[in-house]
């Protein structure tokens, strides 16, 4: 009885949220020319519809782990839909030309491995609110590059070529001796 009850609240939740959308939010994919939308401290959001063009963009996330709720306010301006349209601005450009697409927008400064809900508002309008958890990352300083000291086989390594070259110096002084006695 408890599940149906639970499962009933997330599915009102859900079809709450879509129905009040006034357009999609998503996170980028391989399809639209990314690796990764989720990095270990930042994320990367689709852009919010053509028809908003020339608005500014409020951007409110939380941080599922702490509570906390974040309002970024006119992040940036919903650009027109001339040229093909994704989240980060990418440029190339020669002597002869240039060209930009735009990708997409980047939230920034966000924690390692944890889980956040975003959503835009442009004007009166609202996005759906998406989820989406960065990548946890290990601090490089905790990996563990193996026998900090010197190993067996460099030991032994060392030591043969040692006794190689203490060889190599003896039967050139011997050869330079035999050498000069008989000239």
């Amino acid at each position: 009885m408890e599940a149906l009850k639970i499962r009933t609240h997330l599915i009102l939740t859900v079809t709450f949220t879509l129905a009040h959308a006034d357009f999609q939010l998503s996170a980028l994919s391989s399809s639209d020319g990314v690796v990764t939308s989720s990095f270990s401290d930042s994320v990367l959001l689709s852009l919010p519809p053509c028809r908003l063009s020339g608005n500014g963009v409020t951007l409110q996330y939380e941080n599922m782990a702490t509570n906390v709720n974040t309002t970024s306010t006119n992040i940036f301006t919903v650009p027109a839909c001339i040229t093909r349209r994704d989240v980060i601005s990418v440029a190339d450009s020669t002597s002869q030309f240039s060209s930009s697409r735009i990708l997409g927008f980047q939230v920034t400064g966000l924690t390692n491995g944890t889980h956040y809900r975003f959503q835009y508002t442009v004007g009166q309008e609202t996005s759906n609110v998406l989820d989406i958890s960065t990548i946890s990352a290990a601090p490089y300083e905790s990996i563990d590059d193996g026998l900090p000291a010197r190993s067996g086989a460099m030991v032994v390594i060392t030591v043969l070529l040692a006794v190689a070259m203490f060889l190599l110096i003896v039967g050139l002084s011997v050869t330079l001796y035999l050498s000069h006695c008989r000239g």
